[in-house]
């Protein structure tokens, strides 16, 4: 077999199980280390629309997982070639790609994630592609071509329709080979509709579960469907907040208790 990173999502989901990770919204290596001694957890995800990293960054994490036999998702800033391979060249595993609206998009995505037949991934010489070395990547009768079809294999490519137009071309959407899973932008989504700052309103919710139930009577699946993710702010945040307010009501020592011994 070539010399490939398994994707702990997939594995999961092979058993009937969810992946189980943690989301990112910053560098942070320690809690990568924390939850590998922990156990329990499967995946670790990188909102890099949103978040902190750089290429360097994302080096470390997938580094620091690989350590921990985790596999790393992310959420990329936009869906061009080069800026995808900046994540899979580091080792990246999952990728979802923001703002998919018609078609052509959700196939430019396919096309720098996955490998020829699949796709138009450019091949790299980070940690992603073993630092195309040969003697990490290959063994003896191994062509390239099979590491490109097996990793291909191990890749989650994800669509995120964020908008009301997104959810018209859904069909044409459906029709692109090579996409996994699907989620929400539901913010984005509920501006689009006329609605901002209410992604909870029930015309919202009412279009979110009527394109789920399209997905799914494809044969498709939503990214909730493979595994499922805690934000560390919120643990960080849910934590101290249940701390401060246990001890919101705690007295002080009484200083003469303390010197009258």
């Amino acid at each position: 077999m070539p010399n490939i990173r398994q994707n702990t999502i997939l594995l999961k989901n092979r058993e009937g199980q969810l992946g189980v990770g943690l989301g990112l919204v910053f560098p942070c290596a320690e809690s990568i280390g924390l939850v590998g001694l922990l156990g329990g957890f499967d995946f670790i995800n990188l909102d890099g629309e949103h978040g902190l990293f750089s290429p360097e960054s994302i080096d470390a994490m997938v580094r620091t997982a690989d350590g921990f036999g985790l596999t790393v998702t992310a959420r990329v800033p936009n869906i061009e070639g080069p800026t995808i391979n900046l994540f899979l060249d580091r080792g990246v595993m999952g990728i979802l790609g923001p703002h998919i609206e018609t078609a052509q998009q959700a196939r430019q995505l396919v096309d720098a994630c996955r490998f020829v037949p699949n796709g138009q991934r450019s091949w790299g010489g980070g940690q992603g592609t073993f630092y195309n070395d040969g003697r990490l990547l290959d063994q003896p009768g191994l062509k390239r071509t099979e590491w490109m079809a097996a990793t291909n294999e191990q890749i989650i490519v994800s669509a995120q329709l964020e908008t009301a137009l997104a959810f018209e071309n859904l069909d044409d959407i459906l029709a692109v080979d090579g996409i996994d899973a699907f989620a929400w932008g539901s913010n984005d989504l509920a501006q689009s509709m006329g609605l901002p700052g209410q992604p909870d309103h029930p015309d919202v919710k009412t279009a979110e579960r009527s394109v789920e139930a399209r997905i799914h009577a494809d044969g498709r699946k939503m990214l909730w469907d493979m595994h499922t993710a805690i934000n560390l702010p919120s643990l960080i945040l849910d934590g101290a907040d249940l701390f401060a307010k246990a001890n919101a009501d705690n007295d002080a020592p009484n200083p003469q208790m303390l010197t009258s011994h």
